[in-house]
């Protein structure tokens, strides 16, 4: 891809809006310094209209010095954006609900009075010489001869870029493919970014395929946390980069990854999921023998991502009643054992019987394969004596 692609994580801003999540001053450093660390390039924060200790924080942030550039995300109102201004953000990312579900229930608004709203606000914002971003909150539910008005308007009065969010998470991904295209055409000189809910289960695949259909900047938040059910995230979206493009990450340094995720985990009090792509506890575990023999000869029989350059390892697990001959005998190797293959069958044979109480961590399947071992040498030398 030949585009300068972008992750804004809003980890700090959508991801507190996750149930019971809440950031204290320190958390919201250290978060944004393993954002960085990982390779982020922008961060979004809450309105600095919040609170004065929000307007405190987002100041504190931006202190940090970080390659990262921090932006504001504000209503379209006057005092929020001088409110931003008043701190030293890079940017701010205007959003207006655009959908007759929000226009009727949420801010009350035509479409012509949004406009009139957000035209003045991006013409200041840029005489302040700070980037700016349109988002129309509900994209994917207003109508699209609205969607575009307003569009054409922020675009005229020199906006950065324009936002399609799937606030409610109720897009299918060639949906988003083909709204984002025909933005992209409609508007070539403005980036356009991708903020996808998982309200029903396609935040991630939605992100990719706004990806590919010409966005530049790709919202996320760790592990995915957000209101309701969350939005895409960071780990989501990398595996699909690493994957698949792989050249949008040689600016990210991916080893960092686990430790960012865990940190939040840890800040929410959750564990990681366990289907979370690439930091989930088994995420490079392998379990069934025709599994592990294929992984053993070669990890690429069945991993599409290198755990080393995540920083992790792969797991094989052997006690369990589904292992193989072929890691029973492996694991017998590593700990300093010759086993011929009648011995590993027979090896294999007691283990899986043992497994079948319940499975065995690493420990007890190397002290059962040790005892094994002892018991089978000394009634093979009590066969020689006897002999």
């Amino acid at each position: 891809m030949r585009r300068d692609i972008r992750i804004v994580d809003t980890t700090l801003r959508e991801g507190e809006q996750f149930s019971g999540a809440y950031f204290s001053a320190e958390q919201r450093r250290e978060i944004v310094r393993l954002l960085d660390a990982v390779g982020v390039p922008m961060i979004e924060v809450p309105s600095p209209i919040a609170s004065p200790e929000t307007q405190q924080a987002v100041r504190d942030l931006c202190a940090l010095n970080t390659r990262a550039r921090i932006v504001a995300h504000v209503r379209c109102a006057e005092a929020d954006v001088q409110a931003a201004l008043a701190t030293p953000v890079h940017g701010i990312n205007l959003f207006y609900g655009t959908s007759t579900e929000l226009r009727s229930y949420s801010h009350g608004k035509r479409i012509e009075q949004i406009i009139h709203d957000a035209v003045p606000l991006i013409k200041h914002i840029r005489q302040e010489g700070r980037y700016v971003r349109f988002s129309a909150e509900d994209a994917f539910r207003s109508d699209l001869v609205d969607l575009l008005t307003v569009f054409d308007a922020v675009v005229d009065a020199g906006v950065l870029r324009i936002g399609l969010p799937d606030t409610v998470g109720i897009a299918k991904p060639r949906e988003v493919e083909r709204l984002v295209r025909l933005c992209t055409e409609r508007y070539p000189g403005v980036g356009i970014e991708f903020h996808g809910h998982n309200d029903t289960g396609c935040a991630i695949a939605n992100t990719v395929a706004a990806l590919e259909g010409g966005a530049d900047c790709l919202d996320t938040t760790v592990l995915g946390i957000g209101e309701r059910n969350g939005i895409a995230s960071l780990s989501g979206l990398i595996s699909q980069m690493y994957t698949h493009y792989p050249e949008i990450l040689r600016r990210y340094d991916l080893t960092k990854l686990p430790l960012l995720d865990q940190y939040v985990a840890d800040c929410v009090h959750i564990a990681i999921p366990f289907n979370s792509p690439i930091t989930a506890p088994g995420a490079f575990t392998h379990r069934a023998g025709i599994h592990t023999k294929a992984v053993l000869n070669n990890p690429r029989a069945y991993e599409v991502l290198n755990p080393q350059d995540f920083g992790l390892v792969r797991n094989v697990e052997v006690g369990t009643r589904y292992t193989g001959r072929y890691a029973v005998g492996h694991r017998a190797a590593e700990l300093g054992l010759q086993l011929e293959g009648e011995a590993v069958a027979s090896l294999t044979t007691a283990l899986k019987a043992h497994a079948e109480q319940g499975s065995m961590s690493q420990d007890e399947v190397d002290t059962f394969i040790l005892a094994w071992q002892q018991a089978h040498t000394s009634e093979e030398e009590h066969l020689i004596w006897e002999h």
